[in-house]
């Protein structure tokens, strides 16, 4: 195909993006901000309020990342040493992190092949008298189709879940989004998600348990019903900035574009990829609806995808492997748990074959089909086909 390269629609895995009212918008709030509050203001309730509600829950804590919200919710849950909480190994460090920061130990387990998100029949396998509950990560912005029915299990034998939703604002599953399909709900933006802020993240939640503690946490402690400077609780300053929330007011009117284009760019590959039959991608069922903050695939022929990241990248296409290594194969997890590849053998052979295609809200059409056409060229070439 003729394809003309263009630097305001490039071909990488992540890409910010604030269309230009978007920015002239943001630029009078930034003059506002700076002569008034800077920091937990309206801007931020506002934000919270508008982001909960997109989710379909009541309760919205912003938090300076997705980390400190997940901490937030396991203490809130009670969570802490002698514990154990279920975490799949296809995750951010964070999502494992969290747990030993409350004094807990993360208990490692398989993903799916369908999904890359936890293969519930291996974690309730490890559920143990100490298992307080699990982190599900909606990986790439999929919500496996089989959460629900996790969820209730875990809940009728009194242990929680909470959705690492990093990956997932306006994913859908049954018509339900990312946020309100659990326990809690956490979401990141960082530059490389769906919407970003900066840095930040969002607890979500139709608890009113959690949303007090997570409150209290977000402001190091405080008893939010007091009027004077009172501290219930060991906490951090999880404050969040006035600027931050704009940003995040702006992505969030901007998320419906940004979700119709992501879901327009795997349309593409998904026709042109499951046609060569030489790639098996994540595929959404009837009652899905992925963000697609990574569009992940895996080739059915033996390939080098090194070798095929190296070639595509001579075309000015980046592609990568997230995450690498697997959780539990993290140098602070070898330390602490003593962990060895061989461990979890499904996942580390998933994970050793698996690329992740461009896919952002700059992207055309003629972007996607540039893309997966030449994926498939290289790997023929590797192939020897």
């Amino acid at each position: 195909m003729s394809y003309e390269p263009d630097p305001n629609h490039p071909l990488t895995t992540a890409f910010p993006y604030f269309p230009p009212e978007e920015q002239e918008w943001l630029t009078n709030e930034l003059r506002e901000i700076i002569n008034g509050q800077l920091a937990m203001g309206p801007r931020v309730a506002r934000f919270e309020k508008e982001f909960a509600a997109y989710c379909d829950v009541p309760y919205g804590v912003a938090f300076p990342s997705c980390t400190s919200s997940m901490e937030a919710a396991l203490l809130a849950l009670r969570v802490g040493p002698g514990d154990e909480v279920l975490v799949p190994v296809e995750t951010f460090i964070a999502t494992g992190m969290v747990v030993s920061l409350v004094g807990a130990r993360p208990v490692f387990t398989e993903i799916s092949a369908t999904t890359f998100s936890m293969d519930f029949d291996d974690a309730w396998s490890k559920i143990t008298d100490r298992t307080r509950g699990a982190i599900v990560v909606h990986f790439g912005g999929f919500i496996s189709p089989d959460l629900p029915a996790f969820v209730e299990k875990m809940h009728e034998s009194g242990r929680f879940v909470i959705e690492d939703a990093a990956h997932a604002p306006g994913a859908e599953l049954n018509g339900k989004r990312a946020g309100s399909l659990a326990d809690a709900g956490c979401f990141s933006f960082y530059p490389t998600k769906i919407m970003t802020t900066g840095e930040g993240g969002m607890l979500v939640t139709s608890r009113e348990d959690i949303a007090k503690t997570a409150r209290s946490l977000q402001n190091r402690g405080r008893d939010m019903n007091n009027p004077s400077e009172s501290y219930v609780l060991p906490g951090r300053n999880n404050r969040f900035t006035e600027i931050a929330a704009a940003m995040g007011l702006s992505q969030l009117r901007c998320l419906p574009e940004f979700l119709n284009t992501r879901r327009r760019v795997a349309a593409i590959y998904d026709e042109i990829l499951l046609a060569s039959e030489l790639f098996v991608p994540l595929l959404a069922g009837d009652k899905s609806a992925p963000a697609y903050w990574r569009y992940v695939s895996s080739p059915s022929v033996k390939i080098d995808r090194q070798l095929l990241r190296e070639r595509l990248a001579k075309d000015g296409i980046t592609i990568d492997w997230a995450y690498d290594p697997p959780l539990h194969l993290q140098p602070v997890f070898r330390e602490m748990f003593d962990t060895k590849p061989g461990l979890l053998p499904k996942s580390e052979e998933i994970l050793s074959r698996h690329i992740c295609l461009p896919v952002h809200a700059r992207m055309r059409d003629v972007d996607a089909q540039f893309v997966a056409e030449r994926v498939l060229h290289h790997t023929r070439a590797l192939g020897n086909l």
